[in-house]
């Protein structure tokens, strides 16, 4: 009309093309745990370089002038290193070398123990929102590990509704049903009036509206960032999508375990 280009969307809504932006896509992933990568894994979760360290003859620690690529992991030893008031992780595969323990290092660990709830050997996720970490086990065996973005209003806190003011609640929680590709909108009200978002991949609802879904419109990951949600990047999701219970069938858009009487792998929720 009148030479302005339209699109047709999944969803069948028309737009005009010059109102458009593409989105990058996500490069950051998570790692498989095995025989060359093992827990615990220190996470730069900053959008610049962390600097990497030497100890000095007199004790000191001195920049050596090498970095950590943002959103990008390295993996450290138990041992934490205190010289004054700041603290250092030992590098595991690089000795003499260390890392800043700041902010903007985040840390996947081995739990102490299983959660109540979940049986030796079986699939679990662990999900910590303040670090923004998160990592799939098989018992107490880490299978893969990343960093996802929780709620931007953090951890719950007592006397405010999560839902309301964008806090990730914390919990067990069995998956209730997966979505391979959905509308999702952080609009409290359905159907959304301000904003939706199309065709978004990977979706396992946790209690809805409470779901772990793939984020492709940022990669803030490790940081506070969404409406509630628990934000993987492309592969992420689709890893942590096809490796829970229940499997999705080829074919099939969606499934659910049985309002809660089939098998389901929980993902567990903790502020810390």
């Amino acid at each position: 009309q009148d030479g302005r280009v339209w699109i047709v969307t999944p969803d069948l809504m028309i737009v005009p093309a010059d109102r458009m932006r593409p989105f990058r896509r996500s490069k950051f992933h998570g790692v498989r745990i095995g025989d060359d990568v093992k827990l615990p894994l220190a996470w730069n979760r900053a959008k610049t370089t962390i600097a990497k360290f030497s100890k000095s003859d007199d004790g000191k620690m001195v920049p050596m002038g090498e970095t950590i690529a943002p959103k990008t992991f390295v993996q450290i030893s138990d041992d934490v290193v205190k010289v004054g008031k700041q603290a250092y992780f030992a590098l595991r595969n690089e000795p003499g070398v260390y890392i800043a323990a700041t902010k903007d290092v985040t840390v996947s660990r081995l739990p102490k123990k299983l959660p109540t709830g979940v049986p030796a050997g079986g699939k679990w996720i662990e999900a910590k929102i303040i670090p923004g970490t998160i990592t799939a086990y098989e018992g107490l065996t880490p299978v893969y590990a990343t960093m996802f973005s929780p709620g931007k209003g953090g951890a719950p806190v007592p006397g405010y509704d999560p839902y309301i003011h964008s806090m990730t609640k914390t919990g067990f929680f069995p998956i209730e049903w997966k979505d391979h590709v959905s509308v999702m909108s952080p609009d409290k009200e359905w159907p959304p009036t301000k904003l939706w978002i199309s065709e978004v991949p990977h979706i396992q609802y946790l209690r809805a509206p409470l779901a772990m879904h793939v984020s492709y419109w940022h990669e803030d990951f490790g940081n506070l960032k969404s409406a509630e949600c628990l934000n993987l990047s492309p592969e992420d999701g689709a890893f942590m999508f096809g490796w829970t219970d229940p499997p999705l069938p080829e074919g099939w858009g969606g499934i659910r375990p049985g309002d809660g009487n089939g098998k389901a792998t929980p993902v567990v929720i903790s502020a810390m």
